[in-house]
């Protein structure tokens, strides 16, 4: 018959061959899975195919390059970098006419402060003229909404001398709230501006040095970048951004001038309105061409290039990456590019979609 101390010894011994295998389990379970997990990191499983969720897609409308100079590649890896294989394509509904366009189009044009009848230049052109001292001029699309404000500041000398600016960032948010005020702000295009100082040079304007330097300020607003979220991380941990470019790609969708005056109908001086929806809640995946095939395309005379203030017969190639493009007329889609940057603000495009889902 086993004593005590026997029976305490054998119960100690087994309570240690417990936590031993406790313990070589809890490893061989964790190592296991780090094993897994390396696994599939070399070995990841394949993607679902694109989702391709509106068929066939129209062709990007570029504007027609005004000149195409002689591209060299000289990127900082020596050659294209490797991209994604698929991009989101989102829809960006096409206006269309309406009876309430008119009605609207009063009523933007009344909080702009034209509250005279506007003047039928077609079924979709309306002008409408203030008599002021500025002559005041409000020229807009009333189906798409589009409209450049125009003022005609050298009437007054006196608006170059009133420049009371004190930061970048108090212009942009006194612009800003007035574009609210008015109606024309919207989410997705706050956040992104470029200020440009301005001076009077005899009548016209010319970029000034500094904000001290400056008679007036341009303000440009572009659109947000559209950042991609791993769907697979808890956190929303953003995997890429990607900028949209314009066909000027240094013009935002809208673009504001204003003098020092706080008279808002001397402030602003010109008013340039380009803005088109995205609806980000309906987009599908489309296979997209590798960064060579865009390259290729490119070098062959496709695409669109923005020369920029280069008349350069030769450019050299800085940067290639994706992004979209924000095509002043929509055709129903907010679609990606190849974007190819260069010397002195050259900048070209070529549409990223695989051409075999684009319509001929």
């Amino acid at each position: 018959m086993a004593t005590l101390t026997q029976a305490s010894i054998t119960a100690r011994k087994v309570i240690r061959s417990g936590l031993i295998g406790f313990v070589v389990i809890t490893v061989l379970w964790y190592l296991g899975g780090a094993l897994i997990r390396y696994y599939q990191t070399l070995n990841p499983a394949p993607l679902p195919n694109p989702t391709t969720d509106f068929g066939q897609l129209p062709k990007i409308d570029f504007p027609e390059s005004e000149s195409r100079p002689k591209l060299v590649l000289e990127l900082p890896t020596g050659s294209i970098p490797t991209f994604v294989d698929r991009m989101r394509v989102y829809t960006q509904p096409v206006k269309r006419s309406t009876f309430t366009d008119a009605e609207k189009a009063i009523e933007t044009a009344a909080a702009l402060g034209f509250l005279f009848k506007p003047e039928q230049k077609s079924g979709s052109n309306y002008v409408w003229t203030n008599q002021d001292q500025l002559n005041s001029r409000l020229d807009m699309n009333i189906i798409s909404g589009h409209f450049s404000l125009t003022r005609q500041w050298q009437n007054n000398p006196a608006l170059a001398s009133m420049a009371s600016f004190t930061s970048d960032k108090a212009v942009i948010m006194d612009t800003e709230n007035y574009l609210s005020r008015v109606g024309l702000l919207n989410s997705d295009i706050v956040g992104v501006e470029k200020v440009t100082y301005l001076k009077d040079d005899g009548g016209k304007l010319a970029v000034a040095l500094s904000l001290s330097d400056a008679d007036f300020v341009q303000l440009d607003l572009f659109r947000k970048n559209l950042d991609e979220v791993d769907p697979a991380s808890k956190t929303k941990e953003v995997v890429a951004s990607y900028p949209f470019y314009r066909g000027d790609p240094n013009k935002g969708l809208i673009r504001v001038i204003v003098s020092g005056s706080k008279n808002l109908s001397d402030k602003i001086i010109n008013l340039s309105y380009g803005y088109n929806k995205i609806d980000y809640t309906k987009n599908g995946t489309y296979p997209i061409k590798t960064g060579e095939e865009a390259w290729a395309e490119l070098e062959s005379g496709s695409g669109f290039v923005y020369q920029g203030d280069s008349k350069a017969a030769e450019v050299k190639i800085r940067r290639v990456f994706l992004g979209y493009y924000d095509a002043d007329v929509s055709t129903g889609y907010a679609m990606p590019v190849y974007i190819f940057l260069g010397d002195q603000g050259f900048t070209a495009y070529v549409s990223a979609v695989d051409e075999s889902w684009i319509k001929k």
